[in-house]
């Protein structure tokens, strides 16, 4: 049985982990991620996060970094050299250890232990005090300030039980909430760079259209045209690593010896960045850096879905370590169930991240921020609006608006100008076109020229 702390000590301490082979080479391949997943910026100085979790995904590997790493790593360090503490936590299971509740076993700590547990709260509260002030300086006020939620906050001036639960609750979540971050902006990245081709062919012409969809067929041929891929965590992918990189004879594989071999840092098990080594062979058929039609973002989730899938597999108590008891179990289970065929994996250019729907859906609101228009992505309206772009321009309100005012009062005006309007001032030409075109037609005299017949005439004045 995995002792249980592990969980929280080695994921998180990158300074405990020796680098994997060909680690090295494998950065430096994904070092051409997009720039809008590249590493989190760090906090200025004089400044403060508005949030307790530091270290964004950087589009590489999960790094499971927060702005609580170093007390978490005391924590775990302190409890583990307890001998006593740490036999009792091997029959802990998963779902108790997510849970926290391998907080019950710290009530007998020896003193010393608890001393040192003191020491590191004070430590971290202290820490804390500084951000906080920093953040009211920063943001002029409190309003932004969130109570940390990874120690007990109500007692401060000791470590109890609850500090350690809510440490380990804290924790878990973090992590498996980076993981699902991961994966949506890397399905944001597909269908960003899908909606970018899909507008950009919209503004070719046929022919142009044509030619850039045979070019970028091809280069989707070029990029799958490999080698098949052994299903990671199978016995002859493994024995693929035991052959090539190992350098050992295929005949002579061993599970024991293998796990061995690659567990870098000694401590018995295999974590996050151990088992990407395993990948790299695998990775190294699809992707290239010096080749433009591999994409070394797809590369990075890539080995982040083959680790997690033999994590999946192989992990029995989902701690996201692997003991050497959980592999030679596995190794046994394949030797006895052969599977009838050896399984291909399914990468990523036969598996896509996004339905249709949700790259639809993606497309609208994309093309809106962009300021592309309603149709962004459709060849006809787009050539249409090419051949008009007046027209398209134009809103259709305006175009209302000139024909009432400007083409009917020039017909009547050319068609028959009679010399009476021609000796009117220029004012009845400025008023709205109330009277109907009719009347203009007509030629009908001012009102004050028409003879009044239903008048008498005043016997005195003669008027």
């Amino acid at each position: 049985m995995i002792k249980p702390l592990v969980l929280l000590g080695l994921l998180l301490v990158h300074g405990i982990v020796c680098p994997p082979p060909m680690r090295q080479q494998a950065e430096q391949a994904q070092a051409h991620d997009n720039a809008q997943h590249a590493t989190a910026t760090e906090q200025p100085q004089g400044g403060a996060q508005n949030t307790e979790q530091q270290g964004e995904y950087d589009g590489r590997h999960p790094a499971y970094q927060f702005t609580y790493t170093k007390y978490l790593e005391e924590v775990v360090k302190i409890l583990e050299s307890d001998p006593k503490f740490n036999e009792r936590l091997k029959n802990m299971n998963e779902e108790e250890i997510k849970a926290g509740n391998i907080a019950d076993h710290i009530d007998d700590l020896a003193p010393e232990v608890f001393d040192k547990l003191h020491k590191a709260k004070f430590e971290e509260i202290a820490r804390l005090r500084k951000q906080i002030e920093e953040q009211i300086k920063a943001d002029g006020g409190a309003h932004n300030i969130k109570m940390p939620d990874h120690l007990d906050v109500q007692e401060l001036e000791k470590f109890h039980k609850e500090d350690l639960r809510k440490l380990i609750q804290k924790t878990v979540a973090d992590m498996n909430a980076m993981d699902e971050r991961r994966k949506e902006d890397f399905k944001q990245y597909e269908m960003q760079k899908q909606a970018e081709e899909d507008h950009k062919l919209a503004q070719l012409s046929p022919e142009e259209r044509e030619k850039a969809k045979r070019e970028h067929e091809e280069s989707v041929k070029r990029h799958n045209d490999h080698e098949k891929l052994k299903h990671p965590g199978s016995k002859d992918q493994l024995q693929e690593v035991w052959e090539e990189t190992d350098h050992l004879e295929k005949d002579q594989y061993d599970p024991k010896t293998f796990f061995a071999l690659h567990d870098l840092n000694g401590d018995g098990f295999w974590n996050d960045f151990e088992l990407e080594s395993l990948f790299q062979l695998e990775l190294e058929k699809m992707y290239n850096e010096t080749n433009p039609d591999d994409d070394m973002r797809e590369r990075s989730e890539e080995m982040n879905r083959m680790r997690e899938h033999v994590m999946k597999q192989i992990d029995a108590n989902q701690d996201r370590l692997i003991s050497m008891q959980e592999f030679l179990n596995d190794a046994d289970n394949q030797n006895a169930n052969p599977p009838k065929q050896e399984e291909n994996w399914e990468d990523l250019g036969q598996k896509p991240v996004y339905t249709d729907e949700e790259l639809q859906k993606f497309e609208r609101e994309y093309a809106q921020k962009q300021g592309w228009g309603e149709h962004a992505y459709d060849p006809q309206q787009v050539a249409s609006e090419q051949q008009h772009p007046q027209a398209a321009q134009q809103p259709p309100q305006a175009q209302q608006q000139v024909h009432p005012a400007q083409q009917q009062p020039i017909q009547p005006v050319n068609a028959n100008p009679p010399p009476v309007q021609n000796a009117q001032p220029p004012v009845q030409q400025q008023q709205p076109p109330r009277q109907p075109p009719q009347q203009q037609q007509q030629n009908l005299p001012p009102v004050h020229h028409e003879p009044i017949q239903d008048h008498t005439k005043d016997p005195t004045y003669g008027v």
